[in-house]
Formats: C-alpha cells, structure tokens, sequence
C-alpha cells in the first residue's frame, strides 16, 4: 500500500526542480555582474547561495544542473544586460538554454533554446528571454549561455540581481519509458468512497494506478523546425508550417497535426485532444531585409491562435521590434491555456512594412539550435475558475 499509492502522492506533490536566481558578479564595470565580450559566447556561473533546488544537483563550479531523472521538464532563461555604448541599429544579444552529455542517448541535447533581440537604448537594461519544453534523460547537464554581437562597443555586463537574471527547470511528468511513450489520456474521475461500497481491483486502479500513469506519461507534442519568405504585411497574420511534429498520442484525434484553417496546409495547427488546461511554449525567431532607419525599430508579431481563419482573435501574443536588416530578433510565448477538445492551436507571425520580406531566419529549420520550437503539454482536466 505504502508502495503504490503514498510513495507515488509523495513524489508527484514535489517533482524535481531548481531557481537559480541571481549570476554570478566578477566586475563592477559598468555594473555589478558577468562581464560580456564582443563576439564571445559567455557560460553564466550561479553562486549556491543563489540557488534552491530539489532533486537537481549542481556541478562544482555552480554552471551546470544535473537532471536527476527522466522526463518532460520546462525551462526559463532570462538575462538582464546593460551596456554603456550602443549601435545605431542595436547591439545583437543572443540567450540559449542548453543540455549537454545526454547520458541515455534518448533525450533532447544541444541548444535547445535560443532567443536574439537587439538592445536599442544606451547606459539601460534589456531582458532577453527563452523558454522551453523538452525530453530530457538522467545525468544530462542543463546550463545559460548569452552572447554578444561581434561588432558591439562600449563595456556589457549581465546583471546579477535575483530578478534580473535567472535559470529555471521543473519536471512537468516524469516519462520513465521516453518522450513517445503512448499516454493513456485523462485520468479517469475521482470519486469519494461510500462506506458500504465494495472495494473491487477495476475501481481501485481507476483510483490509484489509472491516477498515476496518466500523471507520468502526460499527453505532449512538439513542433520543431520553421521555413518561410513572407512579403511585409498590413495586418494579415499568417500560420506558420512545422517541419516536424512529435506527439506521445498516436490515437485519431489525439495531438494530430492539422491545417489552422481550410487552405493553410498541413502541419499549420495541432488538434487539442481533451477539454482541459495545457502548458503552452513557443519561441520564434524573424528577420526582414529592408534598410532600417537608424535607432528604428520594424514591429512584429509571434502569437498562438485557436480555431479561426484570418478573423481569428490570439489567445496568446508577444510583440517586438526587429532594428537589424538581416539578423533575426526573437519572441518567446510561455503561458498556461484552458483548451477544448478540437481546438487547432496554431502559431502565427506577422511582420510591417510592404517594403521589405521577413523570413524565418538563417539557421532553421537545418541547424541543431531551435530557433522555432512549440510544445503543448495537458497538464489535467477543468477549466480557469471552475474548481474541476
């Protein structure tokens, strides 16, 4: 008894996690933080004190997280950096989240996440963010990186502070058998014991074994990879195609890839299989080829979409501004959603300006770096507000 029903409520009430919140300080010029350098990729460092944890272990030198065990995790990255001289077109700030030495062979590893915007606004700070939601295997090291643009002037620090800059990891399922393991689907309902109610094994898995399964091996899907050339448009928002599309739920009408609306081609949406709320991640990367007019900005749009053709309403949306003719800026969406079964969740850009072109960048969807990832994770039944 203790074995299977509270060894297993003990260890889903606390899954592995970690909050690194606060790098690691070696200048004061022109800040208090890590110093950055002009075409270098710097790996940020984080003091123990700064660090709280459960399950995750740390290398000796505070840079790397241990994952613990397999399964689906979600991770947030975000650096502050200040620089003391700025561009007229911006400074390129790159941040990646990245997994190294895959112990079991079967989880993601590389760059799993990166994320370019330009800091535009000289002696202030700019948050560059990355999120996202992967397979990862037991052993595999988690670290943050940020890079700064080859051309930049002037001293760059990122700053130190808590809220500032900050790495984070938590375990969404544990996933033991893979990131392809078939999910069962929602747990069936709980439902109180009657005390003259007979105790049979059907109703007692459906209330213990049944519970745990669906918890371990959620219903997931990502979409990887994106390629497109679009002319600069007024207000159309166009669905974007995924190269790849990898689901744990084979079954019809499970997690199936679909068309965002009718004519838009396949792999534009994912069909949501269950009513329920799902954990939601996007990151996108965009560049245009028009001339920029010094220290302006081109607007752009990343956002997530239900069902609906060009009318359609976001029910997610991050915005920016892209000052770079040539190099990519980036958007990160990462939000919890109630969903209906059916649903085609769909990720859309748009980009300003009829006289230029935007493409989906230099390095997707051949390279190992996800500069275009989308997850979508059930995370269980009910609705915002409704106690279910």
């Amino acid at each position: 008894m203790q074995e299977r029903i509270t060894a297993p409520q003990r260890y889903y009430g606390k899954m592995p996690f970690f909050a690194a919140q606060g790098c690691t300080s070696n200048t004061t010029n022109p800040r208090s933080g890590t110093a950055l350098y002009k075409g270098q990729f710097v790996e940020l460092t984080w003091p123990s004190t700064n660090v709280k944890k459960s399950g995750f272990t740390t290398s000796d030198d505070g840079k790397y997280f241990i994952v613990p065990e397999d399964g689906v995790y979600h991770m947030h990255f975000q650096a502050s950096v200040y620089g003391t001289k700025n561009r007229s077109v911006g400074t390129n700030l790159n941040v990646y989240i990245e997994a190294e030495n895959n112990a079991s062979g079967n989880g993601a590893v590389g760059e799993l996440g990166a994320v370019i915007q330009q800091h535009v606004t000289t002696a202030f700070y700019h948050t560059v963010p990355v999120g996202v939601t992967e397979y990862l295997t037991k052993g595999t090291k988690l670290k943050a990186k940020v890079y700064l643009d080859g051309g930049a002037d002037g001293s760059w620090v990122v700053a130190d502070g808590a809220v500032d800059t900050a790495l984070y990891a938590f375990m969404v399922a544990p996933s033991s058998e893979g990131w392809h393991y078939a999910t069962p689907g929602p747990a069936p309902a709980m439902k109180s014991w009657a005390d003259t109610e007979f105790l049979d094994e059907k109703r007692m898995n459906e209330q213990t074994i049944d519970q745990f399964n669906a918890l371990e091996n959620r219903g997931r899907v990502t979409g990887r990879g994106v390629d497109f050339n679009w002319k600069g448009q007024t207000d159309s928002k166009s669905a974007v195609t995924w190269a790849g599309v990898y689901r744990n739920s084979t079954l019809p009408g499970w997690f199936q890839e679909t068309e965002a609306a009718p004519g838009w081609g396949a792999k534009t949406a994912i069909t949501i299989p269950w009513d329920g709320i799902y954990l939601v991640s996007v990151i996108g990367n965009a560049r245009h080829s028009a001339q920029p007019i010094a220290d302006v900005q081109y607007v752009y749009q990343i956002g997530v979409y239900g069902n609906g053709g060009t009318d359609a309403k976001p029910l997610l949306l991050s915005q920016g501004g892209n000052a770079r003719t040539g190099h990519e800026s980036g958007q990160v969406i990462s939000d919890v959603l109630p969903l209906k079964a059916g649903d085609a969740l769909n990720v859309r850009f748009w980009g300003v300006n009829s006289a230029t072109n935007w493409d989906s960048g230099r390095s997707d969807p051949g390279s190992t770096t996800r500069w275009w990832n989308f997850a979508v994770t059930y995370l269980g039944r009910g609705t915002y507000g409704s106690g279910g």
